[in-house]
């Protein structure tokens, strides 16, 4: 472990009394508290003119002088960028040296500025041959399209200028691996960019618990800092403020200089209806990516199916319709198999929780796979009291807008409840309206991307049916009536 939270503790007070002697540096209270964070993931999204750049050369450079060994990697979605952040700092080392600090006198800056800026602080060796021990680094690179130039390196410490510009396989993938060994700090600040990347995954969930930090399984600690343009009384010119408002509009306005996470831009499902739904539903497991349960006798279930083609996934969803909101109680999927052990795979989930309404994407192909799971489910249930017909949905670019109309509108009645399962959560929040021909407008998940968990979960919860009126009914208290989209053998 490189810094214990204690040690992270004593040093941010050390560290803020030398800032105040080299560079008369006094933190506004948002900046302290940033720079005074014990926790090892520290997440702040930061308004316009708060004073970002400043606290993280700050930091950064105060480290580098106090931290004999450390080795600190500052990562910007540009080289102009992660080279600007890098010029900060090294005038801050410069002044520091030029203070005349007696602890300082024996060190030397070394500035490497090609291929990329490199600032390494040396202490000499005495001795017959002249060396120079390394005290500390810090490197400034570019993230680029993948991260792949930083794959290799390793830090003490990662430091993230303009974080949701940085690709999100970058955050996820490339950067937290350099710290495994270490046991680092992860450090990410950014103006706000919609609330579909990983920075604000990670602010998300360092925000989860207020003010405190979250503590994971592995002892690594999140904490999440909102620092609106307001938080620099000192600097601010309110009239000039008052004026970009006006200009920019209540919700641009919102994202630059109060630092909030807006819902972006053709987005199906909104943020805030999404983790209103996600809870821990009792008797509920996540399983190698699986939602499991163990069905209860004599509730009222559901089902909704979407088939994979091609390298898509096949999706078998089921819903607990027994109590309002419905709550998600099984979720599989898979691909790469055949049809009929897809359609026998999918009638033993529908054998096991014998659902009132099997709901299946019935186009093209779909409709003879239709037709094998309601022979394996006969097979399976031959003598059984009760056994689900198969329905199927025929897709059109009508009947599809009204399918996810019905969910979209369940989530924002908070009608229906699911375990954070991960596959599911990224296809709804990827889920958007696209271009879709002449004057129309299509939904559907990301370029390259999967809808198949939405369009199971879309399926299931079209055939739920409606808390206050018949079970037989479907959920039409949210839209109105059902039309003729499904139909029954």
């Amino acid at each position: 472990m490189w810094r214990t939270k204690q040690q992270r503790e004593a040093s941010a007070r050390e560290r803020l009394e030398h800032a105040k002697r080299w560079w008369q540096w006094q933190p506004h209270e948002a900046q302290k508290r940033l720079f005074c964070s014990a926790a090892s993931v520290r997440i702040a999204a930061c308004g316009r003119r708060w004073g970002k750049t400043e606290s993280l050369s700050v930091d950064i450079a105060s480290l580098a002088l106090t931290e004999r060994g450390s080795r600190q990697l500052v990562v910007a979605p540009t080289e102009m960028q992660a080279r600007l952040l890098g010029e900060a700092v090294q005038d801050r080392l410069e002044k520091a040296f030029a203070a005349g600090d007696p602890a300082l006198e024996d060190r030397t800056l070394h500035v490497r500025s090609r291929p990329h800026l490199v600032l390494t602080i040396n202490l000499p060796t005495p001795g017959p041959e002249p060396s120079q021990t390394l005290i500390s680094q810090i490197m400034c690179r570019t993230a680029g399209r993948d991260g792949r130039n930083l794959r290799g390196l390793w830090a003490h410490r990662i430091i993230v200028d303009e974080a949701a510009q940085v690709p999100d396989r970058v955050l996820r993938e490339v950067l937290p691996p350099m710290l495994a060994d270490k046991g680092g700090e992860y450090v990410l600040a950014s103006s706000p960019n919609g609330r579909r990347s990983a920075f604000y995954a990670l602010f998300a969930r360092g925000a989860a618990s207020g003010k405190s930090t979250i503590k994971s399984n592995g002892g690594v600690s999140y904490q999440a800092f909102q620092c609106p343009t307001s938080g620099n009384k000192a600097h601010l010119d309110s009239a000039w403020l008052a004026s970009q408002r006006e200009e920019m509009g209540e919700a641009l306005y919102a994202q630059e200089f109060e630092a909030q996470f807006l819902d972006d831009f053709g987005m199906v499902f909104r943020e805030d209806e999404i983790c209103a739904a996600i809870t821990d539903i009792p008797g509920v497991r996540l399983e190698r990516a699986e939602v499991l349960s163990d069905p209860v006798p004599g509730h009222y279930y559901v089902a909704g199916v979407d088939w994979g083609r091609k390298w898509d996934y096949t999706v078998v969803t089921v819903l607990d319709t027994e109590t309002h909101p419905a709550k998600l109680v099984h979720l599989s999927r898979w691909r790469g198999t055949g049809w009929e052990t897809q359609a026998a795979d999918t009638a033993a989930i529908i054998a096991r929780f014998q659902p009132r309404r099997v709901l299946v994407d019935g186009n093209s192909i779909g409709d003879p796979i239709a037709e094998m799971l309601d022979t394996q489910i006969r097979k399976l249930m031959p003598r059984a009291a009760y056994r689900p017909t198969v329905e199927r949905f025929t897709f059109g670019p009508e009947s599809k807008q009204q399918l996810i109309d019905r969910l979209q509108v369940g989530l924002a009645a908070r009608a229906l409840q699911f375990p954070p399962h991960k596959a599911l959560l990224n296809e709804l929040r990827c889920f958007e309206y696209a271009p879709g021909g002449p004057g129309r407008l299509k939904m559907a998940a990301q370029s390259g991307g999967h809808d198949d968990c939405v369009i199971s979960l879309a399926l299931a919860f079209h055939a739920a049916p409606d808390p206050h009126s018949s079970r037989d009914g479907g959920l039409g208290i949210l839209l109105g009536s059902q039309g003729g989209m499904a139909r029954r053998d």
